[in-house]
């Protein structure tokens, strides 16, 4: 059966599937109607589907002896009031896939049917529905539940607005930054407003530490290295008129290697201590490694290059994204790609994450063909 084939008997299905999960968002780690939705349209269709964690699941379709490969789909969504006014827009409230993971899920769910449907491979096609890529906490459990075992290499794709649509956009090596958040707790001594001398001010103390954290950046890392550090909340105080007892200051870095992330993570920390003793108080820092930087392997992109679909054209990324992708924790296993799926238009032009984000639904299609041009490809090898 060709792609068309294919694409005629199951199209309309994929884009109910796409409506459904779209218009049921739910949280990560709270997936379970969505996994049901999978798990039902998919062992509908015949393929056999299996659940290592409580949201999520895994479909295999094994055919003979031959290679393993994967793609990966994220399912979340994200706690955003939806805005688009479309007649299958979310149906809880405050909760939208604002990221495309509805669509993603539903690239999988025909990529997998593609394979169902095309007798000329032989090996296994795996497909993970992944949950909670969004609030960290996902892919790790997934490879920890044997989701990956066996695989030869993995892809991923996720929809990108700010490229055109119909371009295919990746690079070898580092595509996103990895992603790491701290807390910094400023203690000082509370006093009247009137009188700070009988006092140790901590919003004094925190103000010079969010000015001296940025010479991490602009002084200790190199420019062509790519480095961000964002301080995106301060809490202090109940009152105009009272110095508080503590300052709290929560933020973000983002790398593009390991080594740049360390040297930050140490740079901080120094510069926390030290300049929190210079104004008399105390800093306690909360430090947690989140993603990765998610580094794509040479092979795997030269596989995807090699069988780009005719109405896709593909283009290196100019540079990697500063945000951040739990896909990396796969491409630390196995070889493997991320890519960029194009869908910015006029009529689709909202970024990812935006109340009003929405594609046109042919990327299904683009993304479902391409996968299963690069699988066969991949499992043709001997």
């Amino acid at each position: 059966m060709t792609f068309e084939e294919i694409l005629k008997k199951h199209g309309a299905d994929i884009i109910a599937l796409r409506r459904k999960l779209h218009h049921n968002p739910e949280l990560s780690k709270q997936e379970f109607l969505t996994t049901t939705i999978l798990q039902e349209f998919l062992e509908q269709k015949g393929i056999t589907v299996t659940k290592p964690l409580k949201t999520g699941l895994v479909a295999s379709i094994k055919r003979g002896k031959g290679k393993v490969i994967a793609f990966r789909a994220d399912i979340d969504a994200l706690p955003v009031k939806e805005e688009t006014s479309l007649d299958f827009a979310s149906g809880h409230e405050n909760v939208m896939h604002a990221c495309g993971h509805d669509g993603h899920a539903a690239i999988l769910a025909f990529t997998l049917l593609c394979f169902l449907e095309d007798p000329s491979w032989q090996g296994e096609v795996r497909g993970i529905f992944q949950p909670s890529e969004e609030m960290y906490g996902g892919a790790k459990p997934m490879l920890a539940s044997g989701a990956l075992s066996g695989v030869d290499m993995i892809f991923a794709l996720h929809i990108w607005p700010e490229l055109e649509e119909g371009v295919l956009a990746s690079t070898a090596g580092t595509i996103m930054a990895s992603n790491d958040r701290f807390s910094i707790t400023i203690k000082g001594k509370s006093a009247h407003g009137a009188t700070p001398h009988l006092g140790t001010d901590p919003i004094v103390s925190a103000c010079n530490l969010v000015l001296a954290l940025q010479t991490l950046i602009s002084r200790e890392i190199a420019p062509w290295e790519g480095a961000v550090l964002t301080i995106g909340n301060i809490s202090s105080g109940t009152a105009y008129n009272i110095i508080p007892a503590e300052t709290i200051l929560n933020g973000t870095i983002r790398t593009l290697n390991n080594t740049t992330r360390d040297k930050l993570e140490k740079g901080l920390l120094r510069l926390c201590d030290h300049t929190a003793k210079a104004f008399g108080t105390e800093a306690v820092v909360e430090y947690v490694e989140q993603y990765p930087p998610t580094i794509n392997h040479l092979e795997a992109l030269k596989l995807v290059q090699n069988n780009l679909p005719a109405d896709l054209t593909y283009r290196e990324v100019e540079h990697p994204s500063m945000a951040a992708e739990d896909f990396a924790y796969y491409l630390q296993e196995i070889p493997g790609a991320l890519l960029f799926l194009g869908s910015g238009t006029k009529e689709y032009a909202y970024p990812l994450h935006h109340s009003k984000f929405n594609f046109n639904e042919k990327l299904l299609t683009y993304g479902a063909k391409l996968f299963h041009r690069v699988g066969k490809a991949y499992l043709s090898q001997s």
